[in-house]
């Protein structure tokens, strides 16, 4: 293949971050990063063999080798691409055959990183719709030890195998579309549409045209256009801050849900969908009920899986994962070689509330990165609201007015409420509590609470 051949390649594919042909024996011919690095371990590999570089690889798990020794393509495969056994690169790679008749005389691959933003939003005045192009969270990105986010990612996966409507609500920062992403990718769909909209971004006047699209003279302008779900037809469908959504859009969200079909504004013929949807809450869901930001009719209707995914304070056990993971995305990211933090910093992270939650520990190691100069990242290289917070205080202020019996009922009922919600039947709910099926009965009747 000429070299003038190889370079037109990437006007191919999206998102392409660095491309390398081989030989037929797997050496590499041809090495082109179109993505910085930072500072860059490998200048010019050509000549090298494809299993000297990435000296960590062998034929069976390199795509490359197996790529010359099957003859069939490979399509987005993640791997983690280590260079010289000196920087572990985490990509997603498309390897294809060099045929010339019908032998195999190369393979070219094509990698994108890992580690970009999760949204790729179309510069419109109007929507704010995510089309992944190259979804690739899977449940193993999600680093816990804890033992409710692990059932999070149980619960993630038996989601993935139904066509149910699942709703995750959590924190903002929590990791929602991170789940939302893995019930995708572990689907039957996961070949098919992966849509997000934003319902907060959706202007009014618009609201049914976004979903449902439009017909060419149904009003001024109008064109023949497909909605979301059309677009996500086969696929999933993300509605992320849903309790946002205008009420009245929201009956007519609910027909289509029941019906499974829908017209396009303006449009006198059915159109029958097949969409998997999940939507987001970034609120409790008593309150969103309670303030009649959402249909009940049409949470009940969404509200067939329910996942909730707890703050990052409350499974703290999780932060030094989180920080090495971060650290080494940094470290890729900027080219650096920090080895982790010290420990008074991880002092302060496990002291810190963590009110933005995963997000807001992952926006300071960034924020770090800036200032480090050595290979621990210290407390005077953290934000100042971080580095200055005051250790957390024993006492709590009582006034006239405080009974612990009130508070103790008024979290007791909270969580049942939410274990009820999250559960089909009354032993599931008892094993999220960790308490026997007959003390659940006892409380639910003891404390008043209605089981709808």
């Amino acid at each position: 293949m000429r070299k003038t051949d190889v370079e037109i390649i990437p006007t191919l594919f999206n998102y392409i971050d660095f491309l390398v042909v081989t030989d037929k024996e797997g050496y590499i011919e041809y090495y082109k990063v179109f993505r910085s690095l930072g500072s860059r371990i490998v200048k010019d590999p050509v000549g090298l063999h494809i299993l000297e570089l990435h000296q960590h690889l062998d034929e069976e798990t390199s795509t490359i080798m197996r790529v010359l020794k099957n003859k069939e393509p490979i399509i987005n495969e993640k791997q983690y691409l280590n260079i010289f056994k000196e920087r572990t690169v985490t990509v997603v790679s498309t390897t294809l055959p060099i045929k010339e008749g019908n032998e195999v005389i190369g393979a070219v691959d094509i990698n994108r990183y890992i580690y970009k933003s999760i949204r790729d939003i179309e510069n419109s005045k109007y929507e704010d719709i995510t089309k992944k192009k190259n979804h690739v969270f899977t449940i193993d990105d999600i680093l816990t030890k804890n033992d409710a986010m692990i059932k999070v990612k149980n619960r993630t996966l038996k989601a993935a195998q139904t066509n149910s409507p699942v709703m995750i609500y959590g924190e903002t920062g929590t990791g929602k579309e991170l789940i939302a992403q893995s019930i995708h990718n572990h689907s039957l769909r996961k070949d098919n549409p992966f849509i997000v909209q934003n319902c907060s971004a959706i202007p009014l006047t618009l609201g049914e045209s976004t979903f449902f699209g439009t017909t060419r003279g149904s009003f001024t302008g109008a064109e023949n256009k497909m909605g979301l779900f059309e677009m996500a037809d086969g696929g999933t469908l993300v509605l992320d801050e849903i309790n946002s959504m205008d009420i009245n859009l929201q009956s007519k969200l609910l027909r289509t849900v029941e019906n499974e079909s829908f017209r396009r504004v303006g449009g006198k013929d059915l159109i029958n969908v097949d969409v998997k949807l999940i939507s987001i809450l970034n609120e409790d869901i008593h309150s969103v009920l309670e303030n009649n930001k959402m249909r009940r009719d049409l949470f009940y209707r969404l509200g067939v899986v329910l996942i909730h995914i707890p703050p990052l304070r409350e499974r703290k056990e999780d932060i030094p994962l989180l920080v090495d993971s971060f650290i080494n995305e940094y470290n890729f990211k900027m080219g650096k070689n920090i080895k982790g933090v010290s420990k008074d910093v991880m002092d302060l992270f496990m002291e810190y509330n963590w009110p933005g939650n995963v997000r807001e520990l992952k926006h300071i190691i960034e924020s770090a990165f800036n200032f480090a100069e050595g290979e621990i990242i210290d407390k005077e290289e953290l934000p100042h609201h971080i580095s200055t917070q005051k250790p957390t205080s024993n006492t709590i202020n009582i006034n006239g007015k405080f009974s612990l019996t009130d508070a103790i009922e008024e979290h007791e009922i909270k969580y049942i409420k939410l274990a009820l919600e999250s559960s089909s039947t009354l032993n599931e709910a008892a094993s999220l509590l960790k308490i026997s099926r007959q003390t659940l009965k006892y409380k639910i009747d003891s404390l008043g609470i209605e089981i709808e």
